[in-house]
């Protein structure tokens, strides 16, 4: 998610295809991996992690397979977003915006 003064994601948990394939090795081996709590799927996320926008120096776009990888770079880090390719101009340009203070939001 994108707010004026940050940009938030969570980490996702395990796929949909890695939660079938462990409901499926439980069935197979009589349940007995569903008694291991580390052993039974995870739907939710793993955690969330944040950005402030004051930090962000420059942000870019590339095609990476499937999707197209947004890179927002802070200090020594870069982020990389995989987001669809319909999206990533959008995205790069309301980060943009926001960072240089031309965005209505960021005016407020």
């Amino acid at each position: 998610m994108i707010w004026p003064d940050r940009i938030e994601w969570s980490r996702p948990g395990r796929t949909t295809v890695a939660n079938v394939l462990l409901v499926i090795l439980a069935v197979y081996t009589v349940a007995l991996s569903l008694l291991i709590p580390a052993c039974r799927p995870r739907f939710k996320q793993q955690g969330r992690q944040m950005l402030a926008m004051k930090a962000v120096q420059s942000v870019a776009s590339q095609r990476d397979g499937l999707h197209t990888a947004v890179a927002v770079v802070a200090g020594a880090t870069t982020i990389s977003f995989r987001v669809p390719h319909g999206d990533a101009e959008r995205i790069e340009a309301l980060i943009r915006d926001l960072v240089l203070g031309t965005h209505p939001a960021a005016r407020g």
